[in-house]
């Protein structure tokens, strides 16, 4: 008959022969997951931080458009994973409107520049989410259609409105840029990818906006506010009235 230590002792034997067993199971699964994980950083080529240079164009509006030859030409898009900040300037930074999202907290800034005048806009999610309600309802139609926009493959997406009268749009996006959520304080926040083609109506003007070369940048600097200084807060209602007015004025 075994006495209660050998039975102790019996266990503990089988308990170290079942973890000798095991320890070899326990750490090929464990080098199996890090290598994973290792192997996901290593081939995600995606770039997660640069700009994004933008042409932009007017469909609705003439060649001779004086108002075409007046507004921005161009949007410079800086880009990490979780932030934005995009800026439209016109020849000599007479005019200069700037958009800064952070993701992560939710936050928007909205700064606009026109000759000395300097008026900016702070906005958390809940205004953010109040704002988007105010553009008109569209409804993504996904495709297969592909096409290459500045050197990446971009999906292409139908964009129709409820309206009778609105002209469906279409979006090119892409997934090969490594960024959280891209668009989520935009009309298209349904889009999950990068822009790199599409319409929006700013300043009361429709504009056509193609991606024609995007530089991957290594250093953190990438988000600093363009021309930061003594901006005067407003609300979001102001703001839109000093656009209003900013676009009667350059009317043509």
């Amino acid at each position: 008959m075994k006495t209660s230590n050998q039975a102790n002792t019996t266990k503990y034997s089988q308990f170290a022969v079942s973890l000798v067993c095991c320890t070899p199971i326990l750490i090929m699964l464990g080098l199996i997951v890090a290598c994973d994980k290792i192997s996901e950083q290593v081939f995600d080529q995606r770039i997660n931080e640069g700009i994004i240079e933008y042409e932009i164009t007017f469909p609705e509006l003439g060649s001779e458009s004086i108002t075409a030859s007046l507004l921005p030409e161009k949007m410079v898009y800086r880009f990490s994973e979780n932030c934005f900040a995009s800026n439209f300037e016109t020849a000599g930074g007479i005019f200069q409107n700037n958009i800064t999202a952070d993701y992560e907290t939710k936050n928007l800034e909205h700064k606009l520049k026109v000759f000395r005048k300097k008026i900016k806009v702070d906005m958390e999610e809940s205004q953010v989410l109040r704002m988007l309600t105010q553009y008109p309802h569209m409804t993504v139609i996904n495709t297969n259609q592909v096409d290459t926009i500045a050197g990446f493959p971009c999906k292409k997406a139908l964009i129709v409105f409820e309206a009778m009268d609105s002209q469906e749009i279409e979006v090119y996006y892409t997934q090969h840029i490594k960024m959280n959520n891209p668009n989520w304080c935009t009309p298209y926040h349904e889009i999950d990818g990068v822009l790199m083609a599409y319409e929006i109506e700013e300043f009361g003007v429709r504009m056509r906006l193609e991606a024609k070369a995007v530089k991957n940048l290594d250093n953190r600097d990438c988000l600093k506010p363009l021309n930061d200084g003594d901006f005067v807060p407003i609300t979001r209602e102001m703001m839109e009235a000093e656009l209003g007015q900013l676009v009667e004025t350059f009317s043509f």
